[in-house]
């Protein structure tokens, strides 16, 4: 091999170890079952975790219903405002937003199809859905009172979610159950609901 001929192989040697070198690296891969942010006084403002906890507002401590994982955010005090997070077993995920005394948005998507969202305070409500059963609406609720829906549900009395609040009977008083539901349709589906079976 001529010397010419030697130091071509020897560049070209030179540049592959180069190139090999400068490869970017598979990147690690950290497991945990949570991460706490913390501010610089210590107080927690996010955390991300497969097992949340439930929250706790002014004290008082609120199960979530279900199993939840995702991430939490917390204010300046550590109480929490909010979250993107998904349940189980319903397979729900959420986008929430809380004042300090509650939550006060929500926009969720079912597992199985259909979507909510949902604004609230003080008996004020605004409710745009869409419901593999009972189809899209608008909802609107003023101190506590249907105020608007549309369009009308048909045949509400019939349907999954109609079925629920009767079996919500067993355990809760009829005012409290008509109020649930006049958070999510009409007075009159409400009361046709609420009629069968009385």
């Amino acid at each position: 091999m001529n010397k010419d001929a030697l130091i071509r192989l020897l560049v070209a040697i030179n540049v592959v170890v180069l190139i090999v070198a400068a490869a970017p690296k598979k990147p690690q891969v950290l497991t945990v079952s949570e991460v706490d942010i913390v501010d610089g006084k210590g107080v927690v403002r996010a955390r991300l975790g497969g097992d949340l906890p439930d929250s706790v507002v002014n004290g008082k401590v609120r199960h979530r219903g279900a199993k939840a994982a995702g991430l939490l955010l917390y204010d300046d005090t550590g109480q929490e405002r909010g979250g993107y997070i998904t349940f189980s077993p319903g397979g729900q995920v959420a986008l929430t937003l809380d004042s300090r005394k509650q939550q006060t948005a929500l926009f969720v998507a079912d597992a199985q199809g259909g979507a909510a969202l949902k604004m609230w305070d003080s008996g004020q409500l605004i409710d745009l859905r869409v419901d593999p059963d009972d189809g899209p609406s608008i909802h609107a609720m003023q101190n506590k009172r249907v105020a608007f829906h549309a369009p009308q549900p048909v045949n509400f009395e019939k349907g999954a979610m109609c079925g629920e609040l009767r079996g919500a009977l067993k355990t809760m008083s009829r005012d409290d159950v008509l109020g649930f539901c006049r958070e999510r349709t009409s007075e009159e589906a409400c009361q046709a609901c609420l009629a069968i079976g009385n």
